[in-house]
């Protein structure tokens, strides 16, 4: 019903290799849906649908974050930690609708000890000569995983309220008078006075109002 690298993934899904695990097949259909969702990343309905283009920085820290994961995992077995990371990946290049041939290739290469029969399939519609069994490993860099933005949780009063994005640089200052002038804090500051606002770096703002 599912084929050899659904069965694959799931036994390494079921949690950390050296321990014994009850066998229950209820959870194998998400990972069959996760190969499909992978194989879709190369096409359009029955059309291969990749192009040469420029990877964004977006498509490019959600593949590096992966392969340094996957790298670390392989080296401790820790296999199941890399198949939720493998899915996170392609939820966010799907979200993308990434179908750059340069972040697609490393992909491949990143899943095939773990799925050697559709990437061996997906390596040789790519045109590569040899098995992807033999490409060489995809190093990561570090200079795509570097945050240069910051979420953080706004609260009046101690409630947390809405979420705002920030220049991981921005100064205290810049984030108070944001936050005061962001609509969204107009009702929660509605009749009231403002007083402090108290910034936690990297983290969350709190503004006491009364």
């Amino acid at each position: 019903r599912y084929g050899a690298d659904t069965l694959r993934l799931y036994e390494m899904f079921l949690g950390p290799i050296e321990q014994s695990k009850p066998w229950d097949t209820n959870g194998i259909d998400g990972v069959h849906r996760f190969l499909k969702k992978f194989w879709n990343l190369f096409y359009d309905g029955d059309n291969l649908a990749l192009t040469d283009g420029k990877p964004s920085k977006e498509e490019l820290k959600s593949l590096h974050k992966l392969i340094k994961k996957v790298t670390g995992d392989i080296e401790t077995f820790s296999y199941n930690t890399s198949i939720s990371a493998f899915k996170i990946c392609v939820n966010e290049l799907s979200s993308l609708k990434c179908n750059k041939k340069e972040v697609l290739n490393q992909l491949i290469v990143t899943l095939a000890p773990f799925a050697p029969h559709v990437c061996e399939e997906l390596w040789e519609t790519l045109g590569h000569a040899g098995s992807v069994c033999d490409a060489h490993w995809p190093a990561y860099n570090e200079e795509y995983l570097v945050e240069n933005t910051v979420n953080y949780t706004i609260s009046f009063n101690g409630k947390a309220r809405f979420n705002k994005e920030f220049p991981v640089d921005a100064t205290s200052e810049t984030i108070q008078a944001e936050v005061l002038a962001d609509e969204r804090s107009a009702k929660w500051m509605e009749g009231k006075s403002v007083v402090k606002v108290i910034v936690v770096p990297k983290k969350i703002v709190n503004v006491v109002v009364k």
